[in-house]
């Protein structure tokens, strides 16, 4: 266990705490830019951190930690009583917050509940599949049969929009991207109050990740030329360092360096992936570049490169083992 804390009675009653916990050998450390030293020389099974520390503070220490280690438990203690700390904390990755001063009781409970927490998510190996997307129905056009291969794989596949003005959300589209959803069979999660709001839509599509930790990321191709679909994928390739895999998809407004390396057999999701993009249509959503037979001619285009069939192409921006 890494445990970062500055205040040495503090990291004495702590590490007295842990006679409790046997299994555990406990590293501890004192200053922020240490442990972020420490954080990627060993495999640490919890990370325990104050918030308030000489050099990098705890909410850079949370960061990193994700970003290493997608499910390593990562508990809080601090002094700071205000919500908006715990907020914060928790948006930043950490799985639970204590208020200081401890007790022995309640922390080693604490522990044992997070340790029992990771055994069980390691050996579910669930898969989740996360999709942001600049515009609504990106995500249903450049890799709607993507998505619907890991549904049908049993992962869990979630779309967020993030856009930049509430007027690119008319109430047609945002019908719409719920019934084509639907039709996918993959979560929509859609916060109106965000829009525009690149910090707030930054925090959501950090929360979301440290929530669903997903296995895999598609967002639209880097440097395309719309504006919101460019904001988009920037903010969230940012904050999505601790997912393996990550994939752009191309847009209407992708890039003429779009080279994509990755393909995907689509023929049997064609017709559901049509269907879905219809939607658009069919509710007054005045979108050419979601037109049925569009998707269809970008996978019949790229599947020159897969033994003339209908694919969906991605750039590869991060894989596992890179």
């Amino acid at each position: 266990m890494l445990y970062i804390e500055d205040a040495f009675d503090q990291a004495l009653l702590v590490k007295a705490f842990f006679n409790a916990l046997p299994a555990f050998t406990v590293l501890h450390v004192q200053d922020g830019d240490q442990a972020l030293d420490r954080l990627g020389q060993e495999r640490w099974d919890l990370i325990v951190t104050d918030l308030n520390l000489p050099g990098a503070d705890g909410f850079t220490i949370i960061r990193r930690a994700r970003a290493l280690y997608p499910t390593l438990p990562i508990l809080v203690t601090t002094g700071y009583t205000q919500a908006h700390y715990e907020e914060q904390a928790l948006r930043a990755g950490a799985d639970q917050v204590m208020i200081k001063p401890l007790t022995q009781n309640d922390f080693v409970s604490r522990v044992w509940a997070m340790i029992e927490d990771e055994d069980l998510f390691e050996v579910t190996d669930s898969k989740v599949v996360l999709a942001i997307e600049g515009r609504l129905g990106d995500a249903e056009m450049g890799c709607g049969g993507t998505l619907m291969r890991a549904v049908e794989d049993d992962a869990t596949v979630v779309i967020v929009p993030i856009l930049m003005a509430e007027d690119d959300a008319s109430p047609e589209e945002l019908k719409a991207a719920s019934l084509a959803a639907d039709i996918l069979g993959v979560e929509l999660r859609v916060d109106r109050t965000l829009f525009g709001d690149i910090s707030g839509q930054k925090d959501l599509i950090e929360r979301t990740i440290n929530e669903l930790r997903p296995t895999t990321l598609y967002l639209s191709a880097p440097d395309d030329k719309d504006p919101s679909r460019s904001k988009a994928s920037a903010v969230a390739a940012e904050v999505s360092l601790g997912v393996d895999n990550v994939f752009g998809f191309e847009t209407a407004t992708s890039d003429l360096g779009f080279k994509p390396s990755h393909f995907v057999d689509i023929r049997a999701q064609m017709v559901l992936k049509m269907e879905a993009l219809a939607t658009y249509q069919s509710l007054g959503a005045a979108r050419v570049d979601l037109r049925p037979r569009m998707a269809q001619a970008y996978a019949r285009y790229w599947g020159r490169y897969r033994d003339f069939t209908e694919v969906e192409a991605f750039q590869q921006i991060r894989s596992e083992g890179d």
